[in-house]
């Protein structure tokens, strides 16, 4: 059987062994992690899901990793954690095409960007030793084909999500690629596409909305695409700006600041990002309360971002676009607002991608009904919760219009919005009690 290897490091600390064992849907991916990280006293935190309340609890949860859904994938899929950190789409093709290998390979994808991944973590081809292998992995009861991996790309970078980007780094003046550790601006360029027509542009007037009802948004400009230094993978069409987001998880050249997503601290495979039992809205608010470094001010900072997305038309919001960021490696904050996109602007629509409670309605909006079950569920005060979305409807409705209409965005997509925007029942329900 064929076993491929990762030494998976968090910083620069070794964390663990990442194998896979066996090839296609019946393959066997598994983190195997080392004592000497995991027993310590106060580690940092590789995940908000390996946070146990002792020490009995803590090594309970390591020692038994063989069979912890953490540290294990299913159907020939990478552990949700490190699935989560793959690129999605045509940065995915690319990736694909630059190792040589086929798009469905997470374990060689992974491998690819282990240099420039998502947040701290690292992925290095491991140095294995068969006999020591062959005990670990099956207990000495088959032999093993041991697979050399290749490092990494250098110009490789794992960003999750379809739309296609590109990492890059501010310098003098232009962004230049090959990121990996360099000195500057490091930066997600969100490119064009065919499909949805000014679609940075777009999305720089969503986040400026979003800031302008209060949510905590990502730092983001647009830029022209001649400011890209070399060849862009990517067919643009004829659009001339992108979207430059100064990525909060990197600090300097060298310095990563750690990071997830919310299908990470869930244990939800990408593909479930949407559909999963776990993945709703009262999930993600209950976890915040009971987490004492992120509590109330961080389950009301969701729901100010429920309320806008849901002003914005931004149906496609999933668990993946809420994150959690660690500045000091272990304290959990809720990470700035990002991928907020106003998709009202191009299609019809209504609700939320995500259930508010665990098998609630679909594509639901908020109502005093929805509110209160959610509120019932994740336990964050009922008053509290109203208070927080009528001032995000009162400072939508005051500033938005002015800003839709002073916008760059095309004349049918301001009316869209506008028209969106009036009518949704909160918007409605505020002008009426105005007069």
């Amino acid at each position: 059987m064929r076993l491929r290897a990762l030494d998976i490091f968090l910083r620069d600390e070794p964390v663990g062994l990442l194998f896979q064992y066996g090839e296609g849907p019946g393959a066997i991916a598994r983190l195997r992690p080392l004592e000497s990280f995991w027993r310590r006293s106060a580690p940092p935190v590789l995940s908000w899901a390996t946070l146990t309340a002792g020490e009995a609890e803590r090594d309970a949860f390591w020692a038994g990793h063989a069979t912890q859904r953490f540290f294990n994938g299913q159907d020939g899929r990478l552990p949700a954690f490190f699935q989560n950190m793959l690129p999605e789409g045509l940065l995915r093709r690319h990736l694909a095409q630059l190792r040589g290998c086929r798009e469905d390979d997470h374990f060689e994808i992974l491998a690819t960007c282990g240099a420039d991944l998502p947040g701290a973590v690292y992925a290095r081809p491991a140095q294995l030793v068969r006999d020591e292998v062959e005990r670990i992995v099956t207990q000495g009861h088959d032999a093993l084909e041991v697979a050399v991996t290749a490092e990494p790309v250098a110009e490789a970078t794992s960003l999750s999500g379809i739309q296609p980007k590109l990492s890059l780094v501010l310098q003098g003046g232009r962004y230049v690629q090959r990121t990996r550790d360099a000195q500057g601006l490091h930066t997600i360029a969100k490119l064009p596409t065919v499909e949805f027509p000014l679609l940075p542009e777009v999305e720089a007037l969503s986040l400026q909305l979003a800031a302008a009802a209060g949510v905590e948004v990502c730092q983001a400009r647009l830029e022209p695409l001649a400011a890209i230094a070399g060849e862009v993978p990517f067919e643009l069409g004829g659009a001339r700006q992108f979207l430059a987001v100064t990525r909060f998880d990197r600090r300097g050249g060298r310095d990563h600041v750690h990071c997830e997503d919310f299908a990470q601290v869930l244990g939800i495979q990408p593909e479930r990002k949407y559909g999963d039992d776990s993945a709703c809205y009262a999930i993600m608010a209950q976890l915040m309360l009971q987490t004492p470094a992120l509590g109330e001010a961080a389950a009301v900072e969701l729901l100010r971002r429920i309320a806008v997305n849901e002003l914005l038309g931004n149906y496609d919001a999933h668990v993946k676009n809420f994150g959690l960021v660690y500045q000091d490696g272990r304290t959990p904050r809720l990470a700035p607002a990002y991928d907020v996109v106003a998709y009202a602007a191009y299609l019809g629509g209504r609700g939320h991608a995500l259930r508010f409670t665990p098998g609630g309605q679909t594509q639901a909006r908020l109502s005093p009904r929805i509110l209160r079950e959610f509120c019932s569920f994740c336990g964050l005060a009922e008053p509290i919760a109203h208070s927080t979305v009528r001032q995000v409807v009162k400072r939508a409705a005051a500033a938005w219009p002015d800003l839709i209409n002073a916008s760059g965005l095309l004349d049918g997509q301001k009316q869209r919005l506008l028209a969106h925007l009036a009518s949704m029942p909160m918007v409605q329900s505020l002008r009426r009690r105005a007069g």
